[in-house]
């Protein structure tokens, strides 16, 4: 398993991905919003999961106005992507993905563990 989609797996089931949800119901398994702070809807699953992987692999590399660097923690991704100030349990969402990279990759993963370590633009990404 690619080490992002990990990432965004972790994501996905942390949002709440199951049938009722907002973030089914929206095919947006990140609950990523617009501009506006609107959730934003997709035509599909495979779309709401590419823009995930398209937003985790901006916000991994650096490319971004978040100020994420691939030298930041897996914290502070969690940080920005959910911020305690809006009432998120950031903490333990951090740990959350943490612990799935941690079991689905095989490697030790901490909210400490700096996003380089986690992912990289090198790393293979397999496309079906």
């Amino acid at each position: 398993m690619n080490s992002l989609e990990s990432v965004a797996d972790a994501i996905m089931s942390f949002e709440g991905w199951k049938p009722g949800t907002k973030s089914y119901i929206n095919r947006n398994p990140g609950n990523l919003r617009s501009a506006n702070e609107d959730y934003l809807v997709y035509q599909s699953l495979v779309y709401g999961y590419q823009a995930l992987l398209e937003d985790l692999t901006a916000k991994f590399t650096g490319h971004t106005h978040s100020g994420l660097t691939p030298d930041s923690t897996l914290f502070d991704l969690m940080a920005v992507y959910s911020p305690s100030a809006d009432g998120n349990p950031t903490t333990a969402y951090a740990q959350f993905i943490a612990n799935w990279c941690t079991k689905a990759l095989g490697i030790q993963v901490t909210p400490a563990t700096k996003l380089k370590d986690i992912w990289s633009p090198a790393a293979p990404v397999t496309v079906l």
